[in-house]
This record gives structure tokens, sequence and C-alpha cells, in this order.
């Protein structure tokens, strides 16, 4: 057979920074109803009780609409309730009252990422940058939108500016391993995730990064090693055990890949990525019937799963089901599978 099965691996680099928040206290000299507000909207923040504070700093602007700071925090409360395109209006308020309120661009551009609007998310990272070029947070908000546009190099640069500001900025070090590892440049992601693991070694999912790095490199034994320790720290790591169960196949460990792609499976049961895997551990050992319904399995709750059309596909061909595979490779052919586009001995025009 000239196809070859095809696995699935997550080592995805997405982190999480917390906001900006503004909690001092004020007083003001000519308005001592604002102030009580003002300061127990900080305090009801803090307390994350987040409508009765926007509830608090809306009386604030209400009274005294030049007060920045007040627009910013409800814009955080906002943010805090889900409510997206009202905080971005406060943010937007609180910069046409102060230009240089670097928070307030930062918080802005965090908000339009909620809204998926990249673009404006980028223009404030870059803006709050230039006004602050040591905020670190902001560099690494900007690396995570250029890793997301598949702009690597420009991501690196980023990461490296957060890291130059803040060097424990273990979430830095990840995911500017992560795009090493999508570069090809795997002992650099290596080098990156093991820095990531030095200011955070309990962080199970750059142990898991770390381990798709090196099953990457085909270095089977150590990723399962870097597994285990993810799966130690985080018992319910379904990710994890699929991607052992990856480096086990590979390692040619069929029996042990079998288990762990199990056991991601009764950790979610709608994991299609763990079907589609636990299909090549049957396909391994010829039974084809068995390795097809797990891949109708993983398509049943994929629909738009290329690899999964594609080994069933691969199955069927085995069971002599011609016609049936020759639909598989089409449907993984127009999902972006170009593996697909070898089909031709097995469909008839």
């Amino acid at each position: 057979m000239r196809f070859k099965f095809l696995l699935l691996t997550i080592p995805l680099s997405i982190a999480y920074c917390l906001g900006q928040t503004d909690t001092v206290k004020v007083k003001f000299s000519d308005g001592n109803e604002a102030e009580r507000c003002y300061n127990s909207g900080v305090a009801l923040f803090t307390a994350k009780k987040y409508q009765q504070a926007v509830d608090s700093f809306t009386k604030v602007v209400n009274t005294k609409p030049d007060f920045e700071k007040a627009w910013y925090n409800r814009g955080l409360a906002q943010s805090e309730l889900g409510k997206h395109t009202e905080a971005i209006d406060d943010f937007s308020k609180s910069v046409a009252l102060n230009g240089t309120a670097d928070y307030s661009y930062y918080s802005r551009g965090k908000s339009y990422l909620d809204v998926k609007d990249q673009q404006k998310a980028l223009a404030d990272f870059s803006k709050c940058t230039e006004l602050n070029p040591k905020h670190a947070e902001a560099y690494y908000e900007k690396g995570v939108l250029y890793f997301l546009l598949k702009e690597y190099e420009e991501a690196i640069s980023e990461y490296t500016k957060a890291i130059g500001i803040k060097g424990d900025y273990a979430y830095a070090f990840n995911d500017r391993a992560g795009c090493y590892l999508e570069m090809g440049k795997s002992e650099e992601a290596i080098g990156d995730y093991r820095k990531a693991i030095s200011w955070n070694a309990t962080s199970a999912f750059f142990h898991n990064n770390l381990g798709s790095a090196y099953r990457k490199k085909k270095d089977y034994l150590i990723a399962i090693e870097e597994y285990n320790k993810a799966i130690e720290l985080k018992k319910d790591y379904y990710i994890a055990f699929n991607n052992r169960g990856s480096a086990k196949l590979g390692n040619n460990d069929f029996d042990g890949a079998m288990a762990d792609f199990t056991r991601a499976i009764d950790l979610k049961a709608d994991y299609a990525f763990a079907y589609n895997n636990r299909s090549s551990c049957y396909y391994k050992k010829k039974n084809y019937d068995a390795a097809m319904k797990e891949c109708t399995k993983a398509i049943q709750l994929n629909g738009n799963y290329g690899e999964a059309y594609m080994n069933r596909g691969i199955c069927k061909e085995m069971l002599k089901d011609f016609k049936g595979a020759c639909e598989d490779f089409k449907k993984a052919s127009s999902l972006g599978m170009e593996q697909a586009k070898g089909y031709n001995d097995v469909c008839e025009d």
C-alpha cells in the first residue's frame, strides 16, 4: 500500500494572560458621591460582582463623564460579563479622554480578540507597545496573533521582545517554541519548551508540548516520558493520552497505543481525533473492519475530518470495496488532503 495512515496529535500553543485592573481608590475635591461610587465599583470588581461594579461605575460617568479611569474600569467589568461590544465602547471612551492610556489600548485589544476582530486587536496591541515599550503582555498578544496568521517569523520577534522584558515569561517561551516547531526547527522548539518548564515545572500543557516536539523528531521514548509527566500532573488530560498513544504507535507498541487512545475516549467521548488514531492500531493488526468503524465514528463526530475519510478509504480498499474507497478519497481530497489525490488506481472515471 502506498497510502499512509494518518494520525493527529495536539501540541497547540494557546495561552491566556490576565487583564490589567485599576484598583486604586480616588478622592475627588468636588463630589463625595462620585468618589463613593467609584471606590465601591473597585471593591465590587475585586469581589467579582461585575454587574454591580458596572452599575457603580455608570453612576460615576453619569456624574463625571470626563473621568477616564471609571470608563476603563467599567470596560473591564463589562468584559468579565462577556459584554465585549460594550467593553470596547468603554475602552474607546477611555482612550478618547486619555490618548496615552496604554492599558486601555491593551484591554480593548483583548476585547477585539473576543469578537474575533484580529486586525483591530493587532492595531491596539501595537499602539500599546508604542506608548509603553515595556508592556510585555502586549508583545505577547501580538505574537499570538501572528502565530494564528501563520506569520511565524513575526510571531517569534514579538515573543522575543516579551521575553526580553520579562525573562521568566513561561508562556512566551512555550508559544515561541510552537512557532519553531511549525517551521521545522525542532531543536529550537525543544530548547524553548524546556525553558518554559524551567519557569513552570507544574504545567502539564508545557510537558505535553515538549513531548510533541520530541515525537516530531521521532524520539518516541523521550516523547513518552514527557507525556507521562503531563499525565501525572493532570490525570484527566485526554489530549496527552492521545498524544502518548501516537508516540507509542510510532514506537510499534500497538497495545500500549490502543490503551491510550481508549483512555482518551473514556475521558472525552466525542474526541474524534482519538477514534481516528485508534483506527490505526486496528489497521496495524490488519483488523480492517474494526479500523473502518473507528474512522466512521470519527467522521460522525466531525464531518470535515479529512484524515478520517482518507483512513477509511484505505480500509475500504483493503476490504476490496473500491467504490466506497473512491468516494472517501474524493471526499478527503475535497477537504484538502493532498495524499488522497493518488487514488487514480482505485477510482474509475
